[in-house]
């Protein structure tokens, strides 16, 4: 990374500066060539991070600004919303996602400096990729994305079911519980589960949905506890979670809302720090 080669600089400069100006000082010479390189690392990443903070606010700012003119669009047509305008309303969501895909190219620059920002925008064009149904493309940037939240590792294990590698799904699930507790496990125990009763295996969902009650208790989750141990299997659903669920795209309601699917840009919350 260029920070590091600036810091390097940095600490180069200062030892040769020392040499010259207070010979016979090894060790003092060392230790403040050290203190000069973590001085520039710092400088540049604390100027780094204002700045793509900056240009991470405008992507957000420019989906936020797409999400509440779609939301005042389904306002004002109320009761009155046709086939029609749900298709208007998801073609709206489709450009206002194209756009951001589009800005996060802004933050190409940054790359060279911080090896975390590809990562953070891979793990962006992942996610969007995902909503627009673009699977070929989601699954690239999926290799390289950060799966610090319960969504994106949802989405990842999607991807993996759909390719029929169970093995990759057990192995995000496992990471998955030890990572997200409580509330945040909800999704992960929800889909695992859900997976497990499309392949008929209904005695390991049942144990799943029992290590679920301890480590994250979730209504819905109960309730598919107790449709299957009672041979119910037809009844087991997850559609009580709403839109995160639908956000996976292994259902859709059965009757059609006229609203975002699924978390509509940045993981469907206001205020995301980077």
């Amino acid at each position: 990374m260029l920070s590091w080669i600036f810091s390097f600089i940095g600490a180069l400069v200062t030892s040769v500066t020392l040499v010259k100006v207070w010979p016979g000082h090894p060790v003092w010479t060392t230790i403040f060539s050290i203190l000069a390189f973590f001085v520039v690392t710092l400088i540049i990443n604390l100027i780094l991070k204002k700045k793509l903070e900056s240009a991470f606010n405008v992507v957000q700012e420019r989906i936020m600004a797409a999400q509440d003119t779609i939301n005042r669009k389904i306002r004002a047509i109320g009761m009155r919303a046709t086939p029609k305008f749900q298709k208007e309303i998801e073609n709206d969501q489709a450009n206002a996602i194209r756009e951001a895909i589009g800005q996060l190219d802004s933050l190409k620059p940054f790359e060279k400096w911080n090896f975390m920002v590809k990562k953070q925008t891979d793990t962006l064009r992942a996610q969007f990729h995902f909503q627009l149904k673009e699977f070929d493309k989601a699954d690239e940037y999926f290799k390289h994305a950060l799966l610090m939240d319960p969504l994106t590792m949802a989405m990842q294990m999607t991807r993996f079911y759909k390719k029929d590698d169970m093995k990759n799904v057990e192995k995000c699930f496992k990471k998955s519980t030890r990572r997200f507790k409580d509330e945040k496990g909800v999704l992960i125990y929800a889909l695992y589960s859900w997976i497990l009763v499309q392949q008929n295996k209904i005695d390991e969902a049942i144990q799943v949905l029992v290590q679920a009650k301890t480590r994250a208790e979730n209504d819905v989750l109960k309730q598919n506890w107790d449709h299957l141990v009672n041979g119910r299997i037809k009844r087991f659903s997850n559609a009580g979670l709403g839109d995160q669920w639908f956000a996976l795209q292994l259902e859709t309601p059965k009757q059609q809302r006229i609203t975002q699917q699924g978390g509509f840009g940045f993981g469907g919350g206001r205020g995301r720090r980077w």
